[in-house]
């Protein structure tokens, strides 16, 4: 038999795998016959990185070490199908995000990202998820992808600028911001306009951290013109020591 939560290969009467140290559960013949059976599939559980997903039924899977559920297209399972699983999987994650459950909103968009690893919505949402977690390293992967996906939208540079200024690589989040910027002056139409103000508001942080408060008073005021929030504002302007009254 195999662990699974490893794959590695055991003898049928052990109780813990040798290699991970994880207990095996074959407590009964119910539970041995159940690891016999073909359940392994190529796909990797995100939230865990285990191989070993179960099939419950058509195009749904239980990542059996960590309990994720995730949704895979099959020959029988349409397009529609698969989009409103995506639709529901996205909020579902954005109602675990207002009720501040951080893990279950990563798990969803796990799910999420299973059966649509070129959405840009569910790449670039995953990713974000990641560094509210407190892992922007990670987040880095999914925001990779967006770009070689989506290199002319202008809010995967300003994901990729975050995470950067998260880990305090400012001098390499600052290019990240201006390709973003760069695209939004040629097409103020490419992102909405919340974006937009998000978008001067990190930018000012940076260039503030780098020590060009006057360019991040700039942007602090065009994203006030945007509509970025006053707490926003007074929290980069006290974190850059810009007297307010000068945005």
């Amino acid at each position: 038999m195999f662990c699974i939560s490893c794959g590695n290969e055991l003898p049928d009467n052990a109780t813990f795998c040798s290699a991970c140290g994880a207990r095996v559960r074959q407590n009964n013949a119910s539970a041995m016959q159940q690891v016999a059976e073909p359940r392994l599939y190529t796909m990797k559980c995100n939230a865990c990185g285990s191989s070993h997903l179960k099939k419950l039924r058509t195009g749904e899977f239980l990542c059996e070490h960590c309990g994720t559920i995730y949704y895979a297209q099959e020959q029988d399972v349409s397009k529609d199908d698969i989009d409103q699983k995506i639709v529901a999987l996205l909020s579902e994650a954005e109602a675990y995000s207002e009720k501040g459950d951080l893990q279950s909103e990563l798990n969803s968009l796990a799910a999420a990202y299973s059966i649509a690893p070129e959405n840009k919505d569910v790449l670039l949402r995953y990713g974000r998820s990641h560094i509210k977690l407190g892992f922007p390293q990670k987040a880095m992967d999914y925001f990779r992808q967006a770009e070689a996906l989506f290199p002319d939208d202008p809010i995967v540079y300003v994901n990729i600028g975050t995470a950067l200024l998260k880990q305090g690589h400012y001098a390499e989040a600052k290019p990240q911001y201006e390709k973003a910027l760069s695209i939004i002056e040629v097409d103020p139409l490419s992102a909405p306009t919340g974006d937009i103000a998000v978008t001067y508001g990190n930018y000012a942080l940076c260039v503030g951290r780098l020590g060009d408060k006057r360019t991040a008073r700039k942007y602090l005021a065009l994203a006030k013109e945007k509509g970025y929030s006053a707490a926003s504002i007074d929290w980069i302007c006290k974190e850059l020591h810009i007297p307010r009254w000068l945005v």
